[in-house]
């Protein structure tokens, strides 16, 4: 105990100097308005860079028209977006062939899309669109010979129907599918 005593003392003392000192720091207000005679208004503890007044200044922002060209469709700005909006989820396709060989699923393609262009007034455009994708797609070991690209089962089945009456062992496929909405 007779160790800490000096320390307790010399800690008393730092801090009744420390509080015993003047009201306001030198420099921190600065001069008074007493000992100042040049000033002639008084000090409200307000910065002087506070109490800006900008409307004395006439300086004003210029008026411009400016055209703002958005990279957005003016369809999609004027809020519709039907036909417009792509998405990729898990949806159907029909499926009319499937090979080992790739060059086999190839010209099955051309067959298909050449049965498509002769065929697609008579096709339902609410199953198929204007235009389905007609693609080559690689699952090991096939190469499957697919169209459309369904959101729902219920249009590849409406699809389905109207495919069958050429290719009558076609069936709907699970598949990931980009779809406009």
């Amino acid at each position: 105990m007779s160790h800490r005593l000096p320390l307790i003392a010399l800690a008393a003392a730092l801090l009744l100097c420390a509080c015993s000192g003047p009201s306001e720091t030198a420099g921190e207000s600065g001069p008074s308005a007493e000992s100042d005679p040049n000033r002639s208004e008084k000090r409200t503890g307000v910065a002087q860079y506070e109490t800006f007044d900008a409307s004395k200044y006439k300086a004003r922002p210029p008026e411009e028209d400016v055209d703002i060209d958005h990279q957005v469709s003016k369809q999609l700005m004027r809020a519709r977006t039907e036909g417009m909006v792509k998405r990729t989820l898990q949806g159907f396709r029909i499926q009319v062939f499937s090979a080992l060989d790739q060059q086999a699923a190839q010209d099955f393609r051309a067959k298909v899309r050449q049965w498509w262009n002769n065929n697609k007034e008579e096709a339902p455009e609410s199953a198929f669109g204007k235009s389905p994708p007609i693609n080559v797609v690689y699952s090991q070991p096939y190469y499957r010979v697919r169209i459309g690209a369904f959101a729902r089962r219920s249009r590849a089945s409406r699809a389905l129907t109207f495919v069958r009456k050429k290719f009558e062992s076609a069936f709907i496929a699970q598949s990931t599918v980009t779809v406009t909405r």
